[in-house]
């Protein structure tokens, strides 16, 4: 039996594995769970449902936050419970969720105008 590998073989078998290795990467996210997507002016997701505790899911979940608020009159950044990020991505805090991820266009059942 011969044991020499011919130069195609190296390179097909060469590649193989970062190729595996990046389509594992790509398909990582197709499972995740994210909040709402965003939708027309809604900008970024800015909570990471998979890094947040059960409790800090259901606070969300009982509050029916999502990250674009269906009446632009009441998204995040005109309510009183809302503090901006430090970058432009339209993310920020809420007081309501602990200090927890929110975006600035989003919206929940405890939306109180900035007084």
């Amino acid at each position: 039996m011969n044991s020499k590998m011919s130069r195609r073989a190296v390179l097909l078998h060469s590649l193989q594995l970062p190729l595996a290795g990046a389509a594992f990467v790509a398909l990582q996210g197709c499972g995740q769970k994210a909040e709402t997507t965003s939708a027309a002016g809604g900008g970024a997701v800015c909570a990471d449902l998979n890094a947040m505790s059960d409790a800090e899911q259901s606070t969300r979940k009982s509050l029916n936050y999502v990250e674009a608020s269906p009446a632009p009159s009441q998204v995040c950044a005109g309510c009183s419970f809302f503090h901006p990020g430090p970058t432009a991505g339209g993310c920020g805090t809420c007081d309501m969720f602990s200090g927890g991820p929110v975006n600035s266009h989003g919206h929940c059942n405890s939306w109180s105008a900035k007084g």
